[in-house]
């Protein structure tokens, strides 16, 4: 319910009113609209921020290679140095070992030298004396011979070691010259990679630089857009409070109208009464307002503007639905036959039961008879079109007028008819003239009025006219008003 209330709070419908040469706009912004403005501005605020962690990232990337690619750097020179001490050694040792070769070829020389000397000293040796000198001598020799024999061992034994170190010593160097050859072909590949990340850098660079010019330009717009919102907050209260202005005298306006826009109906209403007509059954289903539509569920307004807004214009609604039902009456009343048929007559017979004036027994009279002098005119008692001309039994010449909304008059014994079939007459044309054919005693007008094939009381109709004549000047100042 919080994060509800919160996102209503913050997304709500709004309008921008713009005023152009004195006339108001409104601009709606709906909630769809304003979410698609925040995502787009979150989009872009993700994509820059997204877009700073990834150099970042990088950067620390590459800084961690430069990293690696110079301690290999230093492995590198490390095994090189280690490769030019084993080279010196192994100069050494092979030094070393070629004088133990040399001293090892003295002493083989030396052992010729004895041996030849000790059997040139048997050959030449005679007598005991020369025995015992000799037994002394090969004695000193054979010491000698001894010694001679434990230095070739000790010799051999230098050999062996100097050999096996020989040997360890090449195993390294090989494993040096191993080991520099693939630190070389790695020192490659780091340096491609670089390269690589070099250039992946410079268009991070790039990326980053048009976002930072497209969110300094976002950012500018959103500056513009507060400003005209500001500048457009201070206009919308002015008028607001010009409307709350407008919307007062509006509403006593509206108010006089309707009252008076009433009584008008309420006249009308009564002209309808006093032709003996029920006004309800009258105006029908033409009398409800109509109505419709698709369901939308109503919003409480956010703002006190709105909800006087809404009021000013239920008002209005009600005052137009009261006009509309006064101009249908207005219509109606000019549909309605009001007047007399005749300018100058008296009235002979009335409308329902009289005495016949041929049979002298009881009848039904459907209309009045009015006597006038000689050729007197008869006259349309209200707009509408002839639906009938010629002659029709007791009617005699005959004419009838159908004024809508289900109204007839017809005029009976006419001299002669001055109007065709079928032609379209205004109020108080000349349809005829007075006479007395048919079914007649003399000269005068049969008229009747007809509502839905029934016949009415003409002269209930012409009482009526009489009231809606004088009250004409009064509902047509009022309308003025």
């Amino acid at each position: 319910m919080r994060l509800k209330a919160v996102f209503d709070k913050f997304f709500t419908d709004r309008q921008v009113i713009i005023r152009t040469r004195g006339e108001l706009k409104y601009l709606p912004i709906s909630v769809r609209t304003q979410l698609m403005g925040f995502v787009v501005l979150i989009g872009f605020g993700g994509m820059f921020a997204w877009l700073m962690v990834a150099g970042a990232v990088q950067y620390h990337e590459i800084t961690n290679q430069q990293a690696k690619l110079l301690s290999l750097q230093l492995e590198y020179d490390a095994v090189t140095s280690d490769y030019d001490l084993a080279q010196s050694k192994i100069a050494a040792t092979q030094a070393e070992l070629d004088q133990q070769y040399a001293r090892l070829e003295d002493v083989f020389a030396d052992r010729e030298v004895v041996e030849k000397a000790l059997e040139f000293a048997v050959k030449s040796s005679d007598g005991d004396a020369g025995e015992k000198s000799l037994e002394d001598r090969i004695r000193t020799l054979g010491e000698s011979l001894h010694a001679t024999n434990a230095r070739r061992e000790k010799l051999e034994m230098e050999i062996m070691q100097s050999n096996k170190a020989l040997f360890q010593i090449s195993r390294e160097r090989d494993e040096a010259i191993a080991d520099r050859e693939k630190t070389v072909r790695r020192l490659a590949s780091l340096r491609g990679l670089v390269n690589l990340y070099a250039s992946t850098k410079d268009e991070i660079y790039e990326e980053l630089e048009e976002t930072r010019e497209q969110f300094a330009s976002l950012k500018q717009d959103f500056d513009g857009r507060v400003q005209t919102e500001t500048r457009l907050s201070s206009e919308v209260s002015e008028l607001r409070d010009r409307m709350n202005r407008m919307s007062t005298q509006n509403k006593e306006l509206i108010a006089r109208i309707h009252d008076r826009t009433n009584a008008s109906v309420a006249a009308l209403r009564d002209i309808i009464v006093l032709t003996g007509l029920n006004p309800d059954r009258l105006l029908g289903s033409d009398e409800v307002t109509g109505q419709g539509g698709p369901f939308v569920a109503a919003v409480p307004p956010a703002r006190k503007l709105l909800q006087t807004e809404q009021d000013f214009y239920a008002q209005a609604q009600k005052m137009e639905t009261s006009l509309a039902h006064w101009e249908f009456l207005q219509t109606l009343l000019r549909q309605l036959p009001l007047a007399r048929p005749v300018d100058v007559g008296y009235v002979t017979s009335s409308f329902g039961k009289r005495r016949d004036p041929m049979t002298k027994r009881t009848a039904f009279h459907s209309g009045v008879d009015i006597a006038g002098p000689r050729n007197s005119k008869v006259l349309a008692t209200a707009p509408g079109t002839v639906t009938f001309v010629g002659t029709n039994g007791a009617y005699g010449t005959m004419v009838t007028i159908d004024h809508g909304s289900g109204f007839q008059t017809r005029y009976g014994h006419l001299k002669k008819a001055l109007v065709k079939k079928g032609e379209t007459i205004e109020y108080r044309t000349e349809i005829g003239v007075m006479g007395s054919t048919g079914r007649s005693t003399g000269r005068h007008v049969h008229y009747e009025v007809i509502y839905e094939d029934e016949h009415q009381n003409p002269m209930n109709f012409i009482k009526a006219g009489r009231y809606a004549f004088k009250a004409t000047p009064k509902l047509e100042e009022a309308s003025a008003e």
